[in-house]
């Protein structure tokens, strides 16, 4: 199949777009994971962005809670973009639809397995894979096996 230059630019623009939301939404978590270091301690060396001082303002439950939606804010997000880059690079609405489930199914696992281990108070034991599979879903990981995939299923047909 050949794809017009335009078709190439977007794909490489939404693939841009990928990248830098997941700098954006490293630096995010970091900031919030800082001010929860140093609001949880009462501490005074702060490491916190300036962009982000804002953050001083929130107390440690609202910082530690607000990841929760972030964290399925920013999965949303990656999934419509993958779809986007999906929808462009192969146009078929077949695969479209594996992605959003692919990132559904992946979100969901990782959410299962916090709360498995928050029910049988065994959350350190399931944390680390919860934390795996949504960085899955928030890292370009899943698109590049998604990605991956679907060229071998075509070099197949």
């Amino acid at each position: 199949m050949k794809r017009s230059t335009r078709t190439k630019v977007i794909i490489v623009l939404l693939v841009a777009l990928y990248v830098a939301t997941g700098f954006f939404r490293e630096f995010l978590f970091l900031n919030i994971n800082e001010q929860s270091r140093i609001t949880f301690y009462h501490l005074t060396e702060s490491h916190v962005a300036p962009s982000m001082q804002w953050l001083s303002g929130l107390s440690y439950s609202t910082l530690y809670y607000a990841k929760w939606p972030l964290t399925l804010l920013f999965t949303a997000y990656f999934a419509f973009i993958a779809a986007g880059i999906i929808k462009k690079w192969f146009e078929d609405r077949n695969l479209v639809k594996i992605t959003w489930w692919a990132y559904a199914i992946t979100f969901a696992a990782g959410l299962l397995f916090y709360l498995a281990g928050a029910l049988t108070g065994y959350r350190e034991s399931t944390y680390g894979i919860a934390r795996f599979l949504a960085g899955i879903t928030e890292t370009p990981a899943l698109l590049i096996m998604l990605l991956a995939t679907f060229l071998a299923l075509r070099r197949n047909e």
